[in-house]
């Protein structure tokens, strides 16, 4: 059902590299060589990640003569990251509260 289409999305986010590909193509489609480049990561590693991106509909692939680029397909897949960015945040500034960090002193 659609549980598990949603679970398998998640799982698909689970994974780092898939973050950091997707980050990396946040300002537009760049090719393999681009992105393997920008992660300083292993060429099969990178294409292994774009392809279960591609497959779970995250990322549209274009192919100019030798050269593929990937893309953004889903630009919501950012809103879905800033909702977990903004979660994130707001732990860390409790956290550093409850330790009467900076954020504490601010409020006052």
């Amino acid at each position: 059902g659609s549980l598990e289409a949603v679970a398998r999305l998640f799982g698909v986010l689970a994974e780092p590299t898939r973050l950091e590909i997707l980050q990396a193509l946040k300002d537009g489609p760049r090719a393999v060589s681009e992105l393997v480049a920008a992660l300083g990561a292993k060429q099969a590693n990178v294409s292994k990640q774009l392809g279960v991106l591609h497959a779970a509909g995250l990322l549209s692939r274009e192919r100019d003569g030798s050269v593929v680029r990937y893309g953004i397909a889903e630009p919501m897949i950012f809103e879905l990251c800033e909702l977990v960015c903004g979660k994130l945040r707001r732990d860390a500034e409790r956290q550093l509260e409850a330790l009467g960090g900076p954020a504490a002193k601010k409020r006052r």
